[in-house]
Order: C-alpha cells, then structure tokens, then sequence
C-alpha cells in the first residue's frame, strides 16, 4: 500500500514512542486501526455498489441501440455504427 518495508515501519513506531509516550502511542495506534478498518469497509462497500451498478448501465446503453436499430433502416445504421462506408458502384 505504502511501499514501506518493515524498517520504515518500525522506525516511525520507535519514533512515535518516544514521542508520544507508551500510553498515548497505544491510544494513537488503536484509533489508526479504527479508522482503517472503517475506510476499509467503505471502500469496499463502494466496490460493491460500482460493481452492482455499472452492468445494469452497460445493459440500459444496448437495450437503448437495440431500439434504435429497430425503428430505422437497419443497413443503414450498423453501417453508421460501424463507421464502414458501402460502394456505391
């Protein structure tokens, strides 16, 4: 996630030790932890939602097409849709 090896890692808990004393570090690393977890589940839930949703568009933008293939020419508009260009002999 962060690129950071576990010397990094142990590096800032040393620091935030020293700095923040056992008892606060303790507090500060269980809030961490909340909060990631929380962001986690949000996360998730998002990724969930984008995956329930985006098929349900994909399907609405062919059913769209479809009707549109129906009430005109046919030829005429897979050939427009294609992008091809008939020769006209």
């Amino acid at each position: 996630m962060f690129d950071n090896g576990l010397s990094e890692w142990t590096l800032v808990m040393v620091l935030g030790l020293l700095v923040l004393g056992p008892q606060r570090a303790l507090v500060m690393v269980n809030m961490l932890g909340l909060m990631l977890g929380k962001a986690k589940a949000a996360m998730a839930q998002v990724q969930e939602q984008v995956a329930r949703e985006l098929p349900r568009e994909e399907l609405e933008l062919v059913q769209e097409k479809v009707q549109e293939l129906r009430r005109s020419n046919v030829k005429r508009k897979a050939v427009e849709l294609l992008g091809l260009e008939e020769d006209k002999a």
